[in-house]
């Protein structure tokens, strides 16, 4: 009982079993280690004094790997412990291996299941790739250390990035370095460019690393010990894995490829992505300037609300996503005026009632264009609700208070702003000065209470940045 309380709080490698002891003889401690399934891989070696053919069958079916019988040979016995502990490790690393395939096929499996066209990063991919294989090193018995994963940009030189993890965190520094083929155990590659070294017997000494490395290899690693070397063929891709714990496999090998494969994965849909995002964002940034040609307004009064928006969220402490949105979308707010008559967005004489409601009717038309696109949310609530004033006093639907989305809310304010700095044909330009005073006193058409006052109040914190981002895209100085 004494033996298995202590294999609960440390499991050995290797059990060496006696039969004949008191309370519980040894066939009924073998059939207790291995009915317990933590156990299942250890070995066990049966040393007694018993003889026959019967007393071996019966340790051989309570699950012993080994019967030897007494008196044993000392040498007999450290042979069949190593031969035992080598099928261990073996079946160890298969294992182990084959989980770690399994952990970084399962990481894919569910980004892709998640995936949505805007959830994919391709450097939160690769990093937690990275973590899962740098994880098989962290208890010093299996693993790298280091991985390095680069680019050959010319004949031996290398770029990439070098990664170790410390406390589950990972440590990125980017590397160029070049590698020697002087010594002949790294450039002497298999046909699939794979190369397996193990220098755990006899480790690299610190000059042989340098030739083999460079310095700025060896300076950040120390002497490089067992690793591996992997360039797919017909690719200028190139990752290494240096310093496991233990002699590297083939089962390593192939971690180290599917870790390859799978990086290759995201990185090709972070990059289709990337293209369809930026004519995505073109053609989005196209449909303003379209709207904005209609009416009386310019591109650069597209910019500067955007640029206004989101020095607004960013003194609001929004988080960086909603950010940049609304850094991009604020430009949708009149998009719905590429359906109003240019005659009647562009009088100068004042409107008739029946023309300013055609008018209003751009908030509505803008969230008809936009559709129900999910991406398109924010630009959408941009383009419905950027005329509804924080008092309820607004219009398409005369919300109140937080019922206004808060971007909206943001772009109302932004959109005044610019408006009132801006030359129209039924109005000369107001400095900035003045533009301040309107908004927060009022004149006859607007009041402070249109707006809602963290959003004013972020906006006197930046005021300064208004009046910059104004002059920085300005058409017509005040």
């Amino acid at each position: 009982m004494e033996a298995l309380e202590k294999m609960e709080s440390e499991k050995p490698d290797l059990v060496l079993l006696d039969i004949m002891m008191p309370g519980m003889n040894g066939y009924e401690v073998c059939g207790r280690i291995r009915e317990n399934p933590i156990y299942d891989d250890v070995p066990v070696i049966v040393v007694t004094a018993l003889h026959g053919t019967q007393e071996m069958v019966k340790a051989i079916e309570h699950g012993a790997d080994e019967f030897l019988t007494k008196p044993v040979s000392g040498i007999e016995l450290q042979a069949r412990v190593r031969s035992l502990l080598k099928k261990k490790l073996l079946k160890d690393q298969l294992k182990s291996a084959y989980r770690h395939i399994n952990d970084l096929t399962d990481y894919m499996n569910k980004e892709l299941t998640l995936f949505t066209g805007q959830t994919l990063s391709k450097k939160k991919a690769q990093s937690n790739l990275v973590l899962e294989l740098l994880a098989r090193g962290t208890d010093g018995k299996s693993g790298p250390t280091y991985i390095m994963l680069g680019k050959c940009v010319e004949e031996g030189i290398f770029n990439g990035t070098l990664y170790n993890s410390r406390n589950d965190v990972l440590i990125e520094e980017d590397v160029s370095f070049s590698m020697s083929d002087k010594s002949g155990r790294i450039n002497e590659l298999t046909s699939s460019n794979l190369v397996i070294n193990n220098c755990n017997d006899q480790h690299y000494n610190e000059e042989e690393c340098r030739k083999t490395f460079g310095n700025i290899i060896v300076d950040k690693i120390g002497i490089i010990r067992n690793f591996i070397h992997y360039n797919p063929p017909e690719s200028d891709d190139l990752v290494l894995a240096f310093n496991y714990g233990m002699e590297v496999t083939n089962n390593d090998a192939d971690i180290l490829k599917s870790f390859l494969l799978h990086s290759h994965v995201f990185s090709s849909l972070s990059e289709q992505m990337d293209e369809v995002d930026r004519a995505f964002r073109y053609l989005v940034s196209s449909l303003a300037l379209i709207a904005e040609a209609n009416d009386e307004e310019t591109g650069n009064h597209i910019a500067r609300v955007n640029n206004y928006s989101e020095v607004i969220a960013e003194e609001l402490k929004l988080p960086a996503s909603f950010v940049s949105d609304i850094g991009f979308y604020a430009q949708m707010h009149d998009v719905g005026k590429i359906q109003i008559h240019h005659d009647v967005l562009n009088r100068t004489e004042t409107l008739s009632d029946n023309e300013f409601e055609k008018i209003k009717e751009h908030t509505f038309l803008g969230s008809r264009i936009l559709g129900d696109e999910p991406r398109l949310k924010m630009a959408r609530e941009i383009a419905q609700s950027h005329h509804e004033r924080y008092n309820g006093s607004g219009y398409p639907q005369g919300l109140k208070g937080d019922e206004i989305p808060l971007s909206a809310r943001i772009v109302a304010l932004a959109d005044i702003y610019d408006a009132l700095r801006s030359k129209r044909s039924y109005k000369e330009a107001f400095s900035h000065e003045k533009t301040l005073e309107i908004i927060l006193k009022g004149n006859e058409r607007t009041k402070p209470s249109h707006f809602d006052p963290q959003v004013v109040a972020a906006f006197v914190k930046r005021e300064k940045d208004f009046e910059r981002i104004f002059m920085e895209f300005t058409d017509n100085k005040a």
